[in-house]
């Protein structure tokens, strides 16, 4: 449990223990009663998807995302996060079977995703890029014309569908992409291009550089952004009530200002303000 979830609940504690002593009758009945209002809120935390989200070397969750949801829980008085760091699948079958109320990962808002989940407002712009071999002369995909191949993706990922939908508005460019149907992960895909098995993987630059600190490749480079998505949280159907809470606290943050600060913080910018200029956020 987080640090200001454990806040919220030892001020409830402490508030029932002050009530038993000096308070009578219905008064330690109102106490029981807020304590009873506060909702647990079930959240799955994609593994390893740094900077986003992930459990750092002391087992507790971490990334923007969920910095962004500290700041949620805290508008949200009447809900107690509790996070849950897993993998890729079981967050997404979590969510749909309602172990978990929703799932934070860097998910793409997609018209698949619309129909499986709810899903909330945006509370950051992903940005694509390529990692290529330095020598390769690739700077967009554009340039992957001519047989040249990206890393395969599986088909669910966000990313699958931001690229085909870039191909079909570029449907004169040859584009090699196959699709997954398990999940890989996102250093395989730039292993491959290091092999030479593909010519480029198509991921954001704070995850190429998190993998690549890992690998220690010298002969990849990050290119110039290619592409750009919102990324949402995916809420499983019967929740309404999270939808609603959680779009007012984001879109309260995004007005205040605070969640451009904090990708200021994460990613050196404010994505907010880029995708805007980009034409990915319309005022």
């Amino acid at each position: 449990m987080k640090k200001s979830g454990l806040k919220k609940w030892t001020a409830i504690l402490l508030t029932g223990i002050l009530g038993s002593s000096f308070l009578t009758g219905c008064g330690a009945s109102a106490v029981q009663a807020s304590s009873a209002q506060v909702k647990t809120i079930e959240v799955a935390l994609e593994s390893e998807n740094a900077p986003y989200t992930y459990e750092d070397e002391n087992g507790n969750p971490a990334g923007y995302e969920y910095e962004v949801l500290k700041l949620v829980d805290e508008l949200l008085p009447e809900y107690e996060f509790h996070y849950q760091v897993v993998d890729y699948e079981t967050a997404a079958a979590g969510v749909t079977n309602g172990r978990y109320d929703f799932e934070s990962g860097c998910k793409f808002r997609t018209p698949a995703r619309e129909e499986a989940y709810l899903v909330s407002s945006p509370y950051n712009y992903f940005f694509m890029n390529l990692v290529v071999k330095s020598d390769s002369g690739i700077q967009g995909l554009e340039d992957l014309k001519g047989g040249k191949s990206i890393a395969s993706i599986v088909s669910t990922d966000g990313r699958a569908v931001a690229l085909n939908d870039w191909r079909k508005a570029h449907a004169d460019i040859d584009l090699s992409f196959t699709e997954l149907a398990a999940s890989g992960s996102m250093a395989d895909e730039i292993i491959g291009v290091e092999e030479g098995t593909f010519d480029a993987a198509y991921l954001s630059a704070e995850q190429a550089n998190a993998i690549l600190d890992e690998l220690k490749f010298t002969d990849l480079t990050i290119t110039d952004r290619v592409d750009g998505r919102d990324t949402v949280f995916l809420i499983n159907k019967e929740k309404t009530d999270v939808q609603a809470a959680l779009n007012k606290a984001l879109d309260e943050l995004t007005k205040q200002g605070k969640l451009g600060e904090l990708t200021v913080q994460f990613f050196g910018e404010d994505n907010f303000e880029v995708a805007r200029q980009i034409g990915l956020k319309k005022d």
